[in-house]
């Protein structure tokens, strides 16, 4: 059954290799929701289990056949044994092979769904782009997994990626000092799946050592260096609204009543114009709806700026900071208010207050003759 399902497997490789590619990208859009959801978590760390059985599996066997090639004068028992053992641990091996690119899939999938929804796309494009990178090169790189130093460096960065995602929601909080955290936690889970992948695979793993250490030294670094400069989405938190308003009041319900310029129906998953016109010098609304895991308790900023022609540049306006409180699906609803708006082009960015950037919205204020026609809705 084994030799038949392996045969067929060889036979058409290439086509389900895609199929699996397709179906588990889709897949992962539709089953991972929120990134403090137990699914979602089990998903990610079976994943990251079934990678690491892989990277054993892959290496044990490698070490069985240097054994075996350096014994002789076995009793026949122990031939008969070995043998049996062997062939178990090739079909392993075989069957890991499989498995490891298919876990790395899974995981970098997970990951561009989950950063990407967390910070805006140009200000974290660096970090962005090497999980789209890692993404996409996992079905064009199946043959380096046969390396050690490879299975194991593409494992740290894979390891380092879920428990910056995983430790913020378990201390329910963000920053600098809980992202080194994750670092050192990171490390330290290497280190134990190193020891234990070099108890089945000695050789391999001493010989390899000092080249891997310099290596995810350098994944270390890099990833630091990343999230300091502000390249990393502020993972778990996330934009799901934001959009500029001419009115928004508070109900006696507790609901907010806004008042807005429709967006064109080409602007898709915009509520609100990105042309903001006035008909005299009134203010204008920022509103912003920011979801944050249960247990997580922050503040963010929303920071006004203006487009200076003459400069060439952004220039900051002002800066409203308020708290949020995680746990809410739709995301914790505030709003800023800026008056003495300059004709021209705004932005507003949704901020950590370590300048992170969750979200932005670009607008255009413009002084018109008549009024521009208003939508209301509840929210």
């Amino acid at each position: 059954m084994f030799e038949r399902t392996k045969s067929f497997a060889h036979k058409h490789e290439k086509r389900l290799s895609t199929f699996a590619f397709i179906f588990g990208f889709v897949w992962d859009n539709l089953t991972l929701t929120r990134v403090d959801r137990l699914f979602d978590n089990i998903m990610l760390s079976t994943y990251l289990l079934v990678a690491f059985v892989s990277i054993v599996m892959i290496n044990a066997h490698g070490a069985s056949l240097a054994d075996a090639g350096g014994q002789s004068g076995e009793s026949l028992i122990a031939t008969v044994t070995g043998r049996f053992r062997g062939k178990l641990l090739k079909q392993g091996a075989d069957f890991s092979r499989f498995l490891l690119p298919f876990a790395f899939g899974g995981l970098f999938s997970g990951f561009l769904i989950f950063y990407s929804r967390s910070g805006e796309v140009l200000s974290s494009a660096p970090f962005l782009l090497i999980l789209l990178m890692l993404f996409f090169c996992n079905e064009f790189l199946r043959r380096h997994y046969q390396r050690f130093i490879f299975q194991m460096s593409i494992f740290f960065v894979a390891l380092f990626s879920y428990v910056a995602l995983l430790v913020p929601i378990l201390f329910g909080r963000i920053g600098g000092l809980i992202f080194v955290l994750s670092g050192l936690i990171s490390l330290l889970l290497f280190l134990l799946a190193l020891r234990a992948v070099g108890y089945f695979a000695p050789e391999e793993t001493e010989k390899s050592r000092y080249s891997l250490y310099a290596l995810v030294t350098i994944i270390f670094i890099t990833f630091n260096f990343l999230y300091f400069n502000n390249m990393i989405p502020p993972i778990p938190l996330s934009v799901k609204e934001i959009g500029i308003y001419h009115d928004i009041e508070r109900t006696r319900s507790g609901s907010y009543r806004l008042s807005f310029e429709k967006a064109p129906w080409y602007a898709l998953g915009k509520r609100t114009s990105a042309v903001f016109r006035r008909t005299s010098n009134e203010p204008a609304y920022a509103w912003s709806s920011v979801f944050a895991p249960t247990r997580l308790d922050t503040e963010i900023v929303h920071r006004w700026s203006f487009y200076d022609e003459a400069q060439g540049e952004w220039v900051s306006k002002a800066v409203i900071g308020f708290p949020i409180l995680g746990g809410r699906s739709d995301g914790y609803r505030g709003y800023s208010v800026k008056e003495m708006l300059t004709a021209g082009k705004w932005r507003v960015d949704v901020e950590t207050l370590r300048g992170q950037i969750i979200g932005r919205f670009v607008f255009r204020v413009e002084d018109v003759m008549s009024a521009p026609v208003l939508k209301e809705t509840t929210l």
